[in-house]
């Protein structure tokens, strides 16, 4: 048995039948990426929430420490209000944005380390996994883009990086808040490009759609099957 962690990208393939009926807790019908894997898991899930929510559920799971986690890593700019003191929305009015984000996000993964010793491999989610950051604090990478694979598989001309582009959206219209210049022309340029994924049949909304899903699941299934070979105790 292994954990599998993250916010919603881990909770199932998202359809407009299910889109709005999130929950926490999957439903009768969902299906997520580990269940393409058909390999005994609990979930440990923190919808619409940062990294280090996720953290929470999975310390609050009381694990031996030789339970392996697979975690799909979400925004690192949902825990900015955590991580700094500062109000929490404040990441997304700075000009500075990316910069911000890469801080959060090598200080995310170092308050992950610090607090939990079981064996962690990583997938990028809503939000990348850099590479060079990861790799020096001692994680595996599944995967590091999610997005990047889709992208891929699509053909696209146009995408740069994944990160959490939907959380300018709907945080600063529930928040009121006023996103910066570069957040607001870098959040334009990827929901077009999502926009173009759900065409091609791959995306709802800003979530993998079940196809997505399969396919991925099948393309990481023999690394997931090795890494967790390795933890099997």
């Amino acid at each position: 048995m292994y954990i599998f962690a993250g916010d919603s990208w881990a909770l199932k393939g998202f359809t407009e039948q299910n889109y709005h009926y999130h929950h926490n807790d999957p439903m009768p019908d969902d299906v997520c990426l580990a269940d393409h894997w058909n390999i005994p898991y609990e979930l440990a899930l923190a919808r619409g929430q940062g990294n280090l929510s996720v953290l929470d559920k999975i310390l609050h799971l009381d694990l031996p420490s030789s339970t392996p986690v697979i975690w799909v890593y979400t925004e690192p700019g949902r825990d900015f209000g955590r991580i700094t003191g500062q109000s929490e929305f404040d990441w997304m009015i700075k000009e500075e944005i990316f910069e911000i984000r890469k801080q959060l996000d090598r200080s995310t993964l170092e308050i992950i380390k610090q607090k939990l010793s079981n064996p962690v491999a990583l997938i990028g989610g809503l939000s990348d996994i850099n590479i060079e950051t990861a790799t020096q604090l001692g994680y595996t990478i599944l995967h590091p883009s999610w997005q990047q694979w889709i992208a891929d598989k699509l053909g696209s001309e146009w995408f740069k990086q994944g990160w959490g582009a939907s959380d300018i959206g709907w945080r600063m219209h529930s928040n009121n808040i006023t996103p910066s210049r570069a957040a607001t022309f870098a959040w334009d340029e990827l929901v077009k490009e999502w926009c173009w994924w759900e065409d091609q049949d791959y995306f709802c909304h800003e979530h993998p759609n079940p196809r997505a899903n399969l396919e991925f699941a099948q393309h990481l299934q023999p690394t997931v099957e090795n890494w967790l070979s390795q933890h099997d105790k």
